[in-house]
C-alpha cells in the first residue's frame, strides 16, 4: 500500500476487478490504522464508563444519605418549632397563673378581716333569731295597747312584758 505503483487509478486501467480489490485493500489498511488508534481509546472509554458507573453509584448512595439527613434535619426543625411554640404558651400560662395567684392572695387577705365581721354578724343574727318570737310579742303588745300612754308608763310596761316573757322561759332581746 505504501508502494507508488499501488494506485487505484493506475490499477483501474489494467483491470476493473483489480481496481475493486485495490480499493478494498486500501480501505482495510485505513481501517486497520484507524482501529489501532481507536482501540486504545475504546478501552479507555470502557474504563472511564466503568469508573463513572462506580462514581455515580457512590454519588447516588451519598445522595440517599444526604436526603435522609436532610429529612431528619427538617423533622428536627419542625419539632424545634413546635417545642418553641409550646414553650411560649407554657411561659404565657405561667405568667397568667402567677397573676391569678397574686390576685387570689390579695382577695384572700382582703377577705380575712371580713371573716371576723361575718362570724360576729352570724352570732348576732342567731341571737336575734332566737329572740324573734318574744320580740314580736312585745312589739304586738306595744302597738295594740300602749299607744295613748306616756313614755315613762310605756317603758315600765315594756319592762313588765319583758320580765313576764323571761318568767315563761321565752327568749327576747334584752333591750327593746
Amino acid at each position: 500500500i505504501n508502494n507508488e505503483d499501488f494506485n487505484p487509478d493506475k490499477i483501474k486501467k489494467a483491470s476493473k476487478a483489480a481496481y475493486g480489490l485495490a480499493c478494498w485493500a486500501i480501505a482495510i489498511s485505513k481501517y486497520d490504522g484507524v482501529a489501532k488508534v481507536v482501540a486504545p481509546k475504546r478501552e479507555r472509554l470502557k474504563e472511564a464508563e466503568g469508573m463513572l458507573a462506580d462514581v455515580m453509584e457512590k454519588l447516588r448512595a451519598k445522595q440517599a444519605i444526604l436526603k435522609a439527613v436532610t429529612d431528619k434535619i427538617a423533622a428536627l426543625n419542625q419539632q424545634l418549632s413546635e417545642s418553641k411554640q409550646k414553650l411560649a404558651k407554657l411561659e404565657q400560662d405561667a405568667v397568667m397563673c402567677e397573676a391569678k395567684l397574686e390576685r387570689a392572695e390579695r382577695l384572700i387577705s382582703g377577705l380575712g378581716g371580713e371573716k371576723d365581721r361575718w362570724i360576729k354578724m352570724e352570732a348576732s343574727l342567731v341571737d336575734q333569731y332566737n329572740s324573734l318570737d318574744g320580740d314580736c310579742l312585745i312589739s304586738a303588745g306595744v302597738i295594740a295597747y300602749l299607744g295613748p300612754f306616756t313614755s315613762s308608763f310605756r317603758d315600765a310596761l315594756v319592762s313588765h312584758f319583758h320580765s313576764l316573757l323571761l318568767s315563761l322561759k321565752m327568749a327576747c332581746s334584752p333591750s327593746f
